[in-house]
């Protein structure tokens, strides 16, 4: 009968143990949103709708000039 050391064992016992934490940590579900947890899978509201310029030239708001100084 051929003597096996405990290190020729142990190495492949490792890596199957590694294969099969990996393939089962795939299978688990991570929720990292708490929120979530709590509420249920509920819909975020719609984003507020933007205010189009209108089918015109595209107007841009540009701040007044600063009042000149007169002494």
């Amino acid at each position: 009968m051929a003597r096996t050391s405990l290190s020729s064992i142990s190495i492949p016992f490792l890596i199957l143990v590694i294969i099969a934490f990996t393939f089962f940590a795939q299978l688990a579900p991570v929720s990292a949103d708490l929120k979530m947890r709590k509420l249920g899978p509920m819909p975020s509201p719609p984003p507020p709708p933007r205010k189009s310029p209108g089918p015109g030239p595209s107007r841009r708001k540009t701040a007044a000039p600063p009042p000149m100084l007169i002494n």
